[in-house]
């Protein structure tokens, strides 16, 4: 049973650029970097996901993106006892975590490129505050 449910989510920050430097025979690896900031007042969770795509530029790729995707929850009356907060964590990236895939496959196919669809990722591939390429959690101080 879920711990938390979404009350609703929404797009903060869009930014999509060309890459006019990419020759069309290029070849090219894409490496997301996703961040996940949570924050909780009472009883609800406030998490945003961030994903850039080429802040590395000894690796180009043919599109620049940033997107910023907000998440409220409500974490369900005893759930505290039930779930610990990274369990909820877990949960609330697992259910922000398609809306931010649909985002970045539309938006990059609405530019009239082919549709980039941003990797599966389990909630147990997180980590908590160490940057890796891909994923880091970062919370304010009182929130275990």
């Amino acid at each position: 049973m879920s711990a938390i449910s979404l009350i609703y989510y929404r797009v903060n920050e869009l930014e999509f650029k060309f890459n006019e430097s990419i020759k069309t025979n290029a070849s090219f690896q894409i490496k997301p970097k996703i961040e996940c900031k949570v924050a909780k007042k009472e009883d609800n969770l406030f998490v945003n996901l961030t994903l850039k795509i080429n802040e590395d530029i000894s690796s180009p790729v043919p599109f620049n993106l940033k997107v910023v995707l907000g998440g409220t929850f409500k974490v369900k009356e005893g759930a505290e006892g039930e779930v610990g907060q990274k369990a909820q964590v877990h949960e609330a990236f697992a259910m922000l975590y398609p809306y931010l895939r649909a985002v970045v496959s539309g938006i990059t196919v609405n530019c009239n490129i082919p549709a980039y669809i941003l990797p599966t990722i389990m909630p147990e591939q997180l980590t908590e505050g160490e940057q890796i390429d891909k994923f880091i959690i970062k919370k304010p101080a009182g929130l275990n």
